[in-house]
């Protein structure tokens, strides 16, 4: 089945359902509080770097078993999508030649390195420009299998060329006390003709158009390094005649490859003209919810769900996240312990933020160029940018957390608003990927196994800074959407990630050309967790069933965590 969870015509019966779900708080979580959740967090690995060439793929397993920890394999020789990009180099300085610089990958991976270039570097003297210097790093990327992304650095002082000072532009107010580095304003006229200048002369270099030129980001000023947004802040940036300018420059820059180029910030207008856009800072994982560009939001439910008529995916723009604050000294009193004053819980945070950027359908993803949980982002590699016609697996998180109540008018609306539905927290279930859990008649579960937050969440509510991290019930159904390859596959892996805290069996049953078929798993409950997996002969998945993947749980006491299902015929690589 192919969901469509809120069609409009479902609006009030919407509204009305909600108001019952955030009435009910004892049936949702309990008297729960931040402080009785865990921060035990040794169901993940431990915190260590492993450097890029060190990492392998998980190894895949051709027969039924079950292992120790979370399982990422996938079959040999699934590898990646071009339009997939894992970023995992950056380089600030176009004197450096790639070589020597870009490692070599023996990885099933797109691999991908930033470039961070600040307009003084292109344009040193005004009016001589200097994009051979571009062309070439381009080109030695391209030669050692790295894909390219451009970051024009433009605003701030330290960014923009020397001679702009001639021009006495003045510097902007910034929004923030103690910016971290000073902007022009950009709006003023001899800034702002010379910054359009410089797009209209990427354009005429053919630097766009080059293959190993894989994106381009459009930003505008921020207080912060980056050239953050695409407007004045606390502005529609539509309503901006030379953000309007600006886009079209880029527009012209990028004629013919406008899927290129992502914007800092959200911009219908450059949605319309195909752009896409980069948010970067899924280390915060429930951030965006709701966000009608790239279709996130809740149904009736509070189901966390994907609309694929939203304008970023339907136009297959960029779509990019950024998961890289895992050195130390991001739980230092020098980062005013952004992350925790100590590094326990960073593998569940870039745990949690990696499912997160896949289930909004992420193709590109900025990481560090070292990873802490390696294996799972190999994983995340090889599904960067996929569809669900060629995605090797499909898989449902099943987990429970509460945005504040202040959000139920930016995720439900206004109108109709039933009265009291503001009343409690609002659940946002499930991370999913083409493989859906509804809690049903026969089928219904509990949020199990509290972890605590690493740190406050602004878009959670007060006192519950908590994920419930897995399910349990006697039987939990799941239905794999129809037109993941194209409704039946000839052998079907079911992956099941469990904490083992409860003696139990589970019978994984799954619907097959001969009817449905079932494996048992026996569990010993010693604790730590583990992953079962099971393979079926001749599955299907089409039709008006509610459910194609079935865990009848004999006690139904067990936490399941994750259910993956996977291509084992290895056919969608």
């Amino acid at each position: 089945m192919q969901w469509n969870p809120v069609p409009e015509t479902a609006r009030h019966t919407l509204l009305v359902t909600v108001a019952a779900i955030c009435l009910l708080k004892p049936v949702l979580y309990g008297e729960m509080t931040a402080g009785e959740a865990s921060v035990d967090y040794t169901f993940w690995p431990a915190y260590k770097q492993t450097p890029l060439h060190e990492i392998q793929p998980q190894a895949w397993r051709s027969e039924a078993d079950m292992i120790e920890g979370w399982d990422w394999s996938l079959p040999p020789g699934t590898g990646y999508v071009e339009d997939g990009l894992l970023a995992v180099r950056r380089s600030f300085n176009l004197e450096k030649s790639m070589h020597g610089f870009l490692e070599p990958l023996d990885l099933p991976i797109n691999p991908t390195v930033t470039f961070w270039i600040r307009w003084k570097y292109l344009e040193p003297e005004e009016g001589s420009f200097h994009f051979d210097v571009l062309r070439e790093r381009i080109e030695e990327a391209d030669s050692l299998g790295y894909r390219v992304v451009l970051r024009l650095l433009c605003s701030a002082a330290g960014f923009a060329p020397e001679w702009m000072s001639d021009y006495a532009v003045p510097f902007r107010e910034e929004h923030k006390e103690k910016p971290k580095v000073t902007n022009y304003e950009i709006s003023h006229p001899e800034f702002h003709k010379r910054y359009l200048r410089l797009i209209r002369k990427l354009g005429d270099s053919g630097i766009p158009r080059m293959s190993g030129l894989r994106g381009a980001y459009a930003g505008y000023a921020s207080p912060s390094f980056g050239d953050e947004g695409i407007g004045p802040v606390g502005v529609d940036p539509d309503t901006v005649p030379h953000v309007i300018e600006r886009l079209d420059a880029w527009a012209q820059a990028f004629k013919g490859v406008e899927n290129k180029v992502f914007m800092g910030g959200a911009s219908d207008y450059g949605f319309d003209l195909g752009f896409g856009t980069r948010r970067g800072f899924v280390e915060m994982y429930l951030y965006h919810i709701p966000d009608p560009y790239i279709g996130q939001t809740l149904n009736k439910e509070g189901y966390l769900w994907v609309d694929e008529e939203a304008i970023v995916l339907k136009n297959q723009s960029f779509n990019g996240e950024e998961n890289e604050e895992y050195e130390p000294f991001w739980a230092e009193e020098s980062r005013n312990f952004r992350f925790g004053k100590d590094t326990s819980s960073f593998v569940y945070r870039y745990f949690n933020a990696n499912l997160r950027l896949l289930q909004m359908r992420s193709n590109y993803a900025l990481y560090n160029d070292f990873s802490i949980f390696p294996e799972q982002l190999v994983w995340v590699g090889q599904n960067l940018g996929r569809k669900v016609e060629d995605a090797p697996d499909v898989w449902c998180a099943l987990r429970e957390s509460y945005l504040s109540r202040w959000k139920y008018e930016e995720i439900y609306g206004k109108e109709d608003r039933p009265a009291g539905a503001r009343g409690e927290p609002i659940p946002v279930k499930n991370f999913e990927r083409w493989l859906y859990q509804r809690d049903s008649e026969g089928f219904k579960t509990k949020p199990d196994v509290a972890m605590r937050h690493p740190t406050r969440m602004w878009m959670v509510e007060k006192e519950m800074d908590f994920d419930y991290v897995a399910r349990r019930g006697k039987r939990i159904g799941f239905n794999i959407d129809d037109r993941w390859c194209g409704g039946s596959t000839d052998r079907l892996a079911v992956k099941i990630t469990f904490f083992n805290t409860h003696r139990d069996e589970i019978s994984i049953k799954v619907r097959t050309r001969d009817g449905w078929k079932t494996a048992q798993v026996k569990v010993d409950g010693t604790g730590g967790v583990r992953t079962a997996t099971a393979f079926f002969d001749h599955a299907v998945f089409t039709g008006e069933q509610a459910n194609d993947i079935i865990l009848d749980c004999r006690r139904g006491k067990l936490p399941i965590a994750f259910v993956r299902a996977v291509d084992a015929t290895g056919s969608l690589r």
